[in-house]
C-alpha cells in the first residue's frame, strides 16, 4: 500500500471543511415564509388628509387579538402621504420594498425581518411573522403604525370599516 500524501490529506480536509461551512451557512440563511390560509376580510378603509377623505379597500385578518394588514393595499395610502413612493416585490429574494422620500423599508418575508436606515427588526424576537397569502404580504398593525406611519396615525378596525386617524 502506498502512503497517504500529506498534501492530498490537507486538500481533502479543506474541501470537506468548506462544504460543511457552506451547508451551515445555507441552513442559517434559508428563507422560510409563513403562508396564511384562513379567512381574509376586506374592509373599506377611509383616510383623511388636507380636508379630503380617501377611501380604498384593505384586506386584513386577525390572529388572536392582532390584526394583520396587507402591505399591498396600504400602497394606496402611502402614495397619498408621499407622492414619490414606490412599492415593489422581489419574489425570488422574498422581499417587499417600500421606497419613500426619506426612508426605504425592506420587508424580508422569507426571514421575518424589516430593514431600514441600517436598522433591523427581527420579528421572531417579538414572536411575530410576516405572512403571505395570495401574493399579498401581511404585517402586524403595530409595526405598520410604528414604521410606516411614524406613530403619528392609528389604524382602527371596527366591524367592516378600517379608519386611519
Amino acid at each position: 500500500m502506498k502512503k497517504l500524501r500529506y498534501d492530498r490529506l490537507v486538500l481533502i480536509s479543506i474541501m470537506l471543511l468548506l462544504i460543511v461551512i457552506m451547508i451551515v451557512y445555507l441552513c442559517i440563511n434559508k428563507n422560510q415564509y409563513y403562508e396564511y390560509n384562513g379567512n381574509i376580510q376586506t374592509y373599506t378603509c377611509t383616510y383623511r388628509q388636507d380636508s379630503k377623505i380617501y377611501s380604498f379597500d384593505l384586506k386584513a385578518f386577525q390572529i388572536k387579538k392582532d390584526y394583520y394588514i396587507s402591505l399591498n393595499d396600504l400602497y394606496n395610502m402611502i402614495v397619498i402621504l408621499d407622492k414619490n413612493a414606490h412599492v415593489y416585490i422581489h419574489e425570488n429574494k422574498h422581499i417587499m420594498v417600500y421606497e419613500l422620500r426619506q426612508k426605504t423599508y425592506y420587508f424580508k418575508y422569507g426571514q421575518d425581518k424589516i430593514i431600514y436606515n441600517n436598522d433591523c427588526i427581527n420579528l421572531r424576537d417579538y414572536d411575530d411573522h410576516i405572512y403571505i397569502s395570495h401574493k399579498n404580504v401581511y404585517l402586524n398593525v403595530c409595526f405598520i403604525e410604528k414604521l410606516l406611519l411614524n406613530n403619528e396615525k392609528k389604524i382602527k378596525i371596527k366591524k367592516e370599516n378600517a379608519i386611519i386617524e
